[in-house]
């Protein structure tokens, strides 16, 4: 795709993780096509951790679907480092980055997200979900507002100024998308702003992303990208709604975490099933 400034490039990127088999990639692609997206734009999808033969069914549900192929060695760097790879990589004005477990949910998301650089010259990421929660000692204190990496549109002239540390688990990768030197925190840093988009074309400050019914509030209304996260609020029952609403909006959750609670069940009855004797 060529660049210019009218039309400026944007790669859509997708992580295929081989590890979790092909169900999540069908109801990426399913959600790629349900929604039609105006803008022109190329479809990025990174193979991780395929060998020779691997992707044989993945691509043949992609038979007719144009997409760029780029492919990752291994299984490390959880989602984070492939995108940073990709954008070191390929040359685009912008990338839309989404995860393995990411599904489109409204016609014209990507649209959406960039209309908050249009709307907003001190934009520097516009996010499909984003949360002020501080979930480690080490994150900055509540509030602490930052785009989630499940979905982003970023301009590659600010990813490349990012310095990212390098991530292999969980803890590493939450730093980066939370944490005090975090990718949102640089963001900020450079004099830009975090923004959320929502499924009816608003895009909101901040200051503004509890109201946005976008990530853990209310019913989620306006909810652009469904992710696993996303996933475990719609579902909730009323007590885990409230829990990851303060989470993420109050910074004053209850103490009793009904997720934990809903594991610790499912591990007890799985134990009593083992000691049920044979007849």
């Amino acid at each position: 795709m060529m660049k210019n400034e009218e039309n400026p490039s944007v790669a859509v990127v997708h992580l295929i993780r081989k590890k979790n088999g092909l169900k999540p990639f069908q109801a990426f692609l399913q959600s790629y096509h349900q929604h039609p997206e105006p803008y022109a734009h190329d479809l990025v999808l990174i193979f991780k951790d395929f060998e020779l033969g691997d992707d044989a069914p993945y691509l043949a549900i992609l038979e007719d679907t144009q997409f760029v192929r780029f492919d990752y060695g291994g299984d490390g760097g959880l989602d984070l480092d492939p995108y940073i790879k990709v954008s070191r990589t390929l040359s685009y004005s912008y990338f839309c980055f989404l995860n393995s477990f990411s599904q489109i949910a409204c016609d014209g998301w990507l649209s959406i997200l960039l209309s908050g650089f249009e709307q907003f010259s001190d934009a520097g990421i516009v996010g499909a979900t984003g949360s002020w929660e501080s979930s480690s000692e080490t994150d900055p204190p509540f509030p602490n507002p930052h785009i989630r990496t499940n979905a982003f549109l970023i301009p590659a002239s600010l990813m490349a100024k990012v310095k990212f540390i390098d991530v292999y688990d969980k803890d590493t990768a939450r730093a980066v998308e939370s944490g005090a030197d975090g990718l949102s925190r640089q963001i900020k840093g450079m004099g830009k702003k975090l923004y959320l988009a929502d499924n009816k074309g608003g895009v909101w400050a901040e200051e503004d992303w509890p109201k946005s019914r976008v990530y853990r509030s209310k019913n989620q209304e306006g909810l652009l990208v469904r992710d696993n996260r996303t996933q475990a609020y719609e579902q909730g029952d009323n007590w885990t709604r409230e829990y990851l609403y303060d989470l993420a909006w109050t910074g004053k959750p209850s103490k009793a975490n009904p997720l934990k609670r809903h594991k610790i069940r499912h591990r007890l009855r799985r134990l009593f099933e083992k000691k049920k004797p044979l007849r």
